[in-house]
């Protein structure tokens, strides 16, 4: 029976360990760079939660300002066509007042 050289078997795995932790270390760096360039890159997920808290708001401000739109429309229309709000606009804002009725005037008045 043939004796094994048991130094030899040794240095040899000891380079096969050493290019292993070298790998290992290198996906090591690699997997941390990916996973921090994910979470805070130009377009990770800090990144992605701000713009969807930004498109939130505008999607709010949106709604709002649609129902303020629709409620101008409203006072456009009875501008137009309504003698009644017509005349209590002229009477409260520009303090016009029918032939014979008086004035009076509380507090400070509206510019």
């Amino acid at each position: 029976m043939r004796k094994r050289n048991y130094l030899r078997a040794a240095r040899g795995s000891s380079l096969e360990t050493h290019k292993r932790h070298v790998l290992l270390l290198v996906a090591a760096i690699a997997g941390i760079y990916f996973l921090s360039s994910f979470i805070f890159g130009e377009m990770g997920l800090v990144k992605y939660y701000r713009m969807k808290q930004q498109h939130d708001s505008l999607q709010e401000e949106t709604g709002r300002l649609k129902e303020e739109n629709v409620r101008l429309l409203r006072d456009v229309r009875a501008l137009k066509s309504d003698p009644a709000l017509i005349e209590q606009i002229a009477r409260d804002k520009l303090g016009l007042a029918r032939p014979g009725e008086i004035v009076y005037y509380y507090g400070k008045q509206e510019p």
